[in-house]
């Protein structure tokens, strides 16, 4: 049997973030919320509409997340200078959210309470699933989620293309995944056919209606990851790990068609997705890679920095991962090398 299970409350509306969190605070009873943002947000706009949701009688904390810094090492540190809060806040950017994720698992192995959290996304939307079996997929969901399209008006179109072809590839391998769970496979679905629309867009300004649909398929992307996260993101991850400041959106974007190209697809799968990317493609693959080389990033591994040494030590690093073999990941890098 599959539990299926959405615990989180989610607001989605332009303009909804002071409201929603301070109405959800105001139930909460919270009067010690903690803050937590990226640095880059200190004396924003955005960071001063979180402080204009708190209730007055609120007493919060902040932790500041400085670029580049690792996540364990800041949340060691939060744990000796915190105290308890009753609900954290994190706020801006998937990383920031992950922070805070990391923050609430770490309280409550101090206090043995586990603080509510909420999460009041950017552009880039949530974090990918816990992928360590520190906390099932459940579990590291927030308990509350504010989507509100006009934090994101000041992003830029890389921003844009990054988070669409996140999601892209989220729902693509969250649908092919093995798992029964046909609420996610719809997620999938709405977050593929929306980035479809979104993708040969984001070369435009900053506008509402497309960060609005940016964001849906975000979200819907995100959740259907209950299914788990797939081998390119996998790969991904684990090639951008040490490099600072190479995305995991510019690695998946090559590694998906190489992946289903390699790999072992469902027929009726990849006959639904080729219907929602249409075209006159016959094999997935091609139609995936047609959708995503419109998008101006790096067109080989080799020409984002990624060596010959990084091959070998990802694929040692993914054997058993996400369906991967080390024998089978190599393949993959190579062919787009």
């Amino acid at each position: 049997m599959t539990l299926i299970s959405y615990p989180t409350r989610v607001h989605f509306a332009d303009d909804v973030l002071q409201e929603a969190l301070h109405s959800e605070l105001e139930r909460a009873g919270s009067k010690a919320p903690l803050l937590v943002s990226e640095s880059v947000l200190i004396g924003s706009e955005f960071a001063d509409r979180v402080l204009e949701g708190l209730p007055g009688s609120a007493m919060p904390q902040t932790l500041n997340l400085a670029p580049h810094a690792d996540l364990s090492q800041c949340v060691k540190s939060a744990m000796g200078q915190l105290s308890q809060p009753d609900v954290i806040i994190a706020f801006g950017s998937a990383r920031a959210i992950e922070f805070g994720r990391k923050c609430r698992y770490a309280l409550k192995q101090k206090y043995g309470d586990r603080p509510q959290f909420y999460a009041v996304p950017g552009l880039d939307g949530l974090p990918g699933p816990c992928t360590r079996n520190v906390e099932n997929w459940r579990a590291g969901l927030p308990s509350v989620l504010i989507c509100d399209p006009t934090v994101t008006l000041d992003a830029d179109p890389e921003q844009c293309w990054l988070a669409a072809v996140l999601s892209l590839v989220r729902c693509i391998e969250s649908y092919l995944g093995a798992a029964y769970n046909p609420p996610a496979d719809g997620m999938a679905l709405d977050a593929l056919s929306r980035c479809v629309v979104i993708l040969p867009k984001c070369a435009s300004k900053p506008r509402l209606d497309l960060h609005r649909e940016v964001m849906a398929a975000g979200l819907n992307a995100a959740l259907s990851q209950e299914k788990g996260v797939g081998p390119s993101l996998v790969l991904a991850a684990a090639l951008a790990e040490p490099k600072l400041g190479l995305k995991i959106p510019e690695l998946a974007r090559l590694i998906l068609p190489a992946v289903i190209q390699n790999g072992s697809v469902n027929a009726e799968k990849a006959t639904v997705l080729l219907k929602v990317l249409g075209g006159p493609e016959q094999a997935l693959d091609a139609a995936v890679k047609r959708i995503l080389d419109p998008v101006p990033m790096g067109r080989s591994l080799s020409e984002l920095g990624i060596g010959r040494d990084d091959l070998d030590r990802v694929s040692t690093q993914v054997n058993g991962k996400a369906g991967l073999t080390s024998e089978g990941a190599r393949a993959v890098l190579e062919t787009i090398y």
